[in-house]
Parts: C-alpha cells; structure tokens; sequence
C-alpha cells in the first residue's frame, strides 16, 4: 500500500495490493450508499480486455486496486451482488464488460453520469471531463491518454490520472441524481441503468451471438440459405474467438464470412454434405477467402455448412440494406416521432431509440400490420412514449 496527497483536488490515493485489505475496505464500503467505480485496461491483440486496474471513490480517498496482484475477490462481489451499495460509472458498457470476463459478475445497480447527463438534455455521449467542468466547474487534467496498464510499477501519473476518474463521481451522482428527481424521469433513467447491466450480461450468452449477422455489411446480399449459415458461422466465429482469446477480426473477416456463406450455402445430396463442402473448397470456391483462413478453417467451414437446417425462417428485419425511397420515407417520419418526443421530455433521441430499433419495428408493423411487435431491445417505459405515435406515422400519409 502507497499513498500521495499531492494531487489537485488533495483527495488521497491509496494503492492497494493485499486481498485482506480488499476485504477490510469492503466492510466498509458496505456501509455506504453509493462508491465511484472506473477500471483501466488493454485489448490490442485479444478479444478479452485485459484488467490493468480497479479504481474505487468512497469520497474521501481514492483506491486503486491491482487486479494482477490481488488473488481474493470475494468480499468485493458480495458488495456487488448485495444491491446495497450503488456503483457509479460514468459510460459503464466496456467496464460492465470487463467485470464479467475478469471477475464473472457485474454489479446489482448502477449509476451511469453519462447517461443521466443524457436524460437531462445535455447529449447523448458527454465525457467525463465535460460533465464535471458543466456540473461542478471542475477541470480535469487528462495527460495519459495512452498508458500501459499491465506494466508494473505503475508511474506516478498513471496513479494520478486513474485515480483522478473516480474523484467527482460522488459529487457528480448526487447532483445529477437531484436533477433527474426535479425533471420526473428517475424511474426512467432507473429502467434504463438496469437494462445496460442485462444488455452486458446477454452479450456474453449464445441466444444473443445468434442476431450477430444481422450488423455485417453486404449480409443483406445474401439469399435466405446464405443468412442461415452466415447466421450459424457469426456464432462459431464468436465462440472461436472467445476460446482462443483474439479479436474476431483475427479469426475471420466479416467480408470473407460473408463470402464464405455465399459460396457455400448450396444444398447438395442427402448424406453427403460435408464432402461435398469440403470438394467445393478444394476445388478453389473460396478463393476470394484469406487464404490462412480457408487452411486453418476449411473443415469447420464444410461441418457448418452441411449441418444447417436450411429450411428454418430467417429474421432479415435490420440488415443492413440500402433501403427504398419509401421506406426511407417512412424512417424519416419514425424518427421524427423519436425527436419530438425526446424535445417533449427534454431528454436526448438516442436514449429512446436509434435507427436499427425503428427499422426492426417497420418490419414488424409490415409484416403484422394488426398488432406490431415492440423491439425486445426497448424497455416497457419506451413503449408507453412512442408506440402510439410511431403506429400512427406508420398509417398516415
């Protein structure tokens, strides 16, 4: 344990490298209402992030926990799991993400400043910097852009500037916590805090790699026996990926799984799939594929392909093609309910719905006209704002 008192703001900084102690401040953070949570980390050249470092804020100091030093962490998902304590973030996707790859839990409730500074009108992305110079007329000091998370020792200015993230989150929540009060919309910003931590608990479950294909350019070129195994291939791809700890651009390009679905989604003779498959790449049918890839994957490549079912329905809602005039026309009076609605409520579009939302939900109300299904991604309290209004643009001209 190191501790410094020379920062700007004079909050102190522990560094903290002994499980007992994690388990000591625990006890203690237990006690509290709230505690600023930010995490440093590396993904260059593996699909996992890889934690260099844990910074905690109780308002009065400080912490940073080593994650490559501490073994013991379970004092700190009690804390986590117990609902008690409200963890603070400021954009929390990628630090939910690394929770769950490095710890396997995530916490029980959430506050997000960034999107609380969203439900307040103020944009959909502000940083931290901003929101602390806009809330608290505080500058912050961001000389480490680039860092080295996982080399020890850690500099001076790496402790400084890490333990700098976590210093205004308190302050910051209670104030924004305040103004979403004032405004009616905490059970809203609430809704939406518990659907990021869901949203990041999906993103590592099979169901959710199923609807992966759906964002790869050029997929909506494909026939519908092409999208089925380019559907089976985004998964065996995200598997793979996940097993061997690279980025899945390392894998497979999605252009070449793209091609890979398009060359090899022919149906052939009963019994005899796989051959066929595997004669169809030795024969040189995927050779607009890397060639690296067509070697180290051809036989996973011809196992998907014979083993699909080809006769399953495919849901093409949200690929991404050029859509018609029409349809076009149609989004553009879509989102024109989003954006009045948001200006209503005073609160930014692109936390009631983005585009790939209003698409899937013109697909739905064309292929059910009767009884439109609400997009699963939206909460309920989005629902209650916009369907009316988005069934109506859908029937007037």
């Amino acid at each position: 344990m190191t501790e410094s008192s020379g920062r700007d703001d004079s909050t102190p900084l522990v560094y903290v490298t002994d499980a007992q102690h994690l388990a000591t401040l625990c006890e203690g953070w237990a006690e509290l209402d709230a505690i600023a949570v930010d995490t440093e980390f590396m993904r260059t050249n593996t699909f996992y992030a890889k934690l260099g470092l844990l910074q905690i804020g109780d308002g009065q100091c400080s912490y940073l926990l080593d994650p490559l030093e501490i073994k013991d962490w379970t004092p700190f998902e009690r804390l986590c799991g117990s609902g008690d304590v409200e963890f603070i973030f400021h954009s929390c996707s990628e630090d939910l993400s690394v929770f769950l790859s490095h710890f396997g839990f995530v916490p029980k409730r959430i506050f997000d400043t960034q999107l609380a500074a969203s439900f307040l009108g103020l944009g959909p992305s502000l940083s931290y910097a901003a929101l602390v110079l806009l809330r608290l007329d505080q500058v912050i000091e961001k000389d480490v852009t680039r860092s080295d998370w996982l080399q020890r020792p850690l500099t001076s200015a790496q402790q400084r500037y890490a333990a700098i993230d976590v210093v205004h989150l308190i302050a910051l929540r209670n104030q924004l916590r305040y103004e979403l009060k004032e405004k009616n919309v905490s059970e809203w910003f609430d809704a939406e805090c518990l659907s990021m931590i869901q949203t990041a608990i999906d993103y590592e479950s099979e169901d959710s790699w199923s609807m992966l294909y759906q964002s790869l350019g050029n997929a909506w070129r494909l026939n519908t026996p092409g999208l089925i195994l380019l559907k089976a291939l985004c998964v065996w791809r995200e598997k793979e990926a996940r097993r061997r700890d690279k980025p899945k651009s390392w894998i497979v390009k999605d252009a070449d799984l793209v091609e890979v679905a398009t060359r090899l989604a022919v149906l052939g003779e009963p019994g005899k799939e796989s051959d066929q498959k595997q004669a169809l790449i030795a024969q040189g049918v995927l050779s607009r594929v890397d060639a690296g890839v067509v070697k180290r994957y051809a036989s996973a490549f011809a196992e998907l392909a014979a083993s699909c079912d080809y006769t399953v329905p495919i849901d093409d809602a949200t690929l991404s093609a050029p859509l018609s005039p029409e349809k076009r026309k149609r989004l553009k009076k879509l989102q024109a309910v989003v954006a009045s609605t948001a200006q209503a409520h005073g609160i930014a579009p692109e936390v009631l719905a983005r585009k790939r939302h209003l698409l899937a939900f013109m697909h739905s109300a064309d292929t059910n006209p009767a009884q439109s299904t609400w997009p699963r991604e939206l909460s309920l309290w989005k629902k209650d704002l916009l369907q009316a209004g988005l069934e109506s643009a859908l029937t007037t001209n």
